[in-house]
Order: structure tokens, then C-alpha cells, then sequence
């Protein structure tokens, strides 16, 4: 059988590279690109296993990585008080702030309404799990970057990760004695979110304006004055 020349081995090695990093900038959050990322470094990892199968060292080093990550993947850590959770959401929010609006993004190249509240969640999850040794916070934040959620998922509680607080208000006549920050709003028809953090301010990725905003309530925004339920995340709860 004729040998596989070595320049075709680097460019199968350079081809899943690029791809993997197109996937990974790639702004829209859909599973079936996350299942694609997932199986691609898998692939990648086998491919280089292979390339390096007449070094012992190397291939050492790229089984036992591997295992060592799961095995900190698979224990719990400390747990964390819901307040220090809480501010580090509100802080991972605002860092969004101008980020260009985009229809199924969940980055800063991109994001909408659903994903900014998802991701400054994911990102909140997987700083502090790293930043306290404790993985329960990454798997957390893992799970909810790979099943993604719409706003009116997100209003029905899917799979209980919110809860409601309180129904059929605006942003403009809400009760904001009973806000904490991180909450969230979602319209009566499911079709937009937006993040509370605090001082009657709000966070949204604004279809009209096309970016991420901070407006203040009482506001003229066309969502301030729409029937809208407040909801929390369960783990804010």
C-alpha cells in the first residue's frame, strides 16, 4: 500500500484547524454547530494521536491531558453564594454593552436578546468555576452554551432553569422593590429578554437600535411599555 505522503498529513492537520477556529468565532450558537465543534476537536485529537503514534512521549502527554480534564470536570469544588454570583452576571452583562445586534448570536462578533442574557450567564459560570476551583460552575456553564434557549423558552421556565416572579408587568409601572439584579424580563409573546442590573437600569440587545443598550426605566422604549413577565434563574433563586 502506498504511503500517505507527509505534506497530505499537514494539510488534513491544517484543514481541521481552520475549521475548528471558523466554528469556534462563529457567532451563532445553534447545537447542531456545537455538536460539529465538539466532533471536530475529538477528530483532531485522534488525527494528532495518530501523527505522533512513533513518539511515546507525545502520545503520553495526549492521553493523559485528556483524562486529567475530565477527572477536574467530574468533581463538584466549592459551592458559591448567590450574591457573588449574581454581581459577576451583572458584570459579564455589561461587558456586552455596544456589541453590534445580531439574530442568534451569543458573542461579542454578534449577539440577540436571548444571547446576551444566556451568555453573560455562561460566562459568569465558567470565570467563576475556573477562578474558585470548582467545575460544577464550568459543567453548568458548558451545558447552557450547548443547549441553547429563545426568549420564550427562557419565559417558560424550559427545563426549570427560571422561575416566575412576577406577571403581566412593564418595565415602566414594575414594583421594583421586588428586583434583585440578574433577573430577567420576557415579553408576554416570547419574543424578546432583557437582563435587570440594578438602579431600574436594563440590558438588551435591541433589534431597532442594533446593539447592545443600557437604558434607565422610566424610558420610551418600545419594550418598557410591553406586557412583559419577570423571571429569575433558578440558581439565582
Amino acid at each position: 500500500m502506498k504511503k500517505f505522503p507527509k505534506r497530505h498529513h499537514i494539510l488534513v492537520f491544517t484543514a481541521l484547524v481552520v475549521f475548528i477556529f471558523f466554528l469556534f468565532i462563529n457567532p451563532i450558537n445553534r447545537k447542531s454547530t456545537n455538536l460539529m465543534l465538539i466532533t471536530s476537536l475529538i477528530l483532531l485529537w485522534i488525527y494528532t494521536l495518530f501523527l505522533s503514534r512513533k513518539s511515546k512521549t507525545v502520545k503520553f502527554v495526549l492521553i493523559l491531558f485528556p483524562a486529567i480534564l475530565f477527572f477536574f470536570l467530574s468533581l463538584n469544588g466549592p459551592t458559591i453564594d448567590k450574591e457573588t454570583i449574581r454581581a459577576e452576571y451583572v458584570r459579564a452583562l455589561k461587558k456586552y454593552e455596544g456589541t453590534r445586534y445580531l439574530w442568534g448570536g451569543e458573542s461579542s462578533l454578534g449577539i440577540d436578546c436571548s444571547g446576551l442574557v444566556r451568555r453573560g450567564l455562561i460566562d459568569t459560570y465558567i470565570r467563576l468555576g475556573i477562578v474558585n476551583f470548582s467545575p460544577q460552575y464550568i459543567r453548568k456553564g458548558l451545558n447552557l452554551w450547548f443547549n441553547d434557549l429563545s426568549a420564550e423558552a427562557l419565559g417558560n421556565g424550559y427545563k426549570n432553569q427560571t422561575i416566575l416572579i412576577l406577571a403581566n408587568q412593564t418595565l415602566n409601572t414594575l414594583d421594583y422593590g421586588e428586583m434583585k439584579e440578574g433577573d430577567i424580563m420576557v415579553t408576554a409573546n416570547g419574543i424578546h429578554t432583557m437582563a435587570y442590573i440594578g438602579n431600574h437600569e436594563w440590558i438588551q440587545a435591541d433589534p431597532k437600535e442594533g446593539k447592545v443598550i443600557i437604558l434607565k426605566a422610566p424610558n420610551e422604549n418600545f419594550w418598557y411599555n410591553t406586557p412583559s413577565n419577570i423571571l429569575r434563574w433558578t440558581d439565582l433563586e
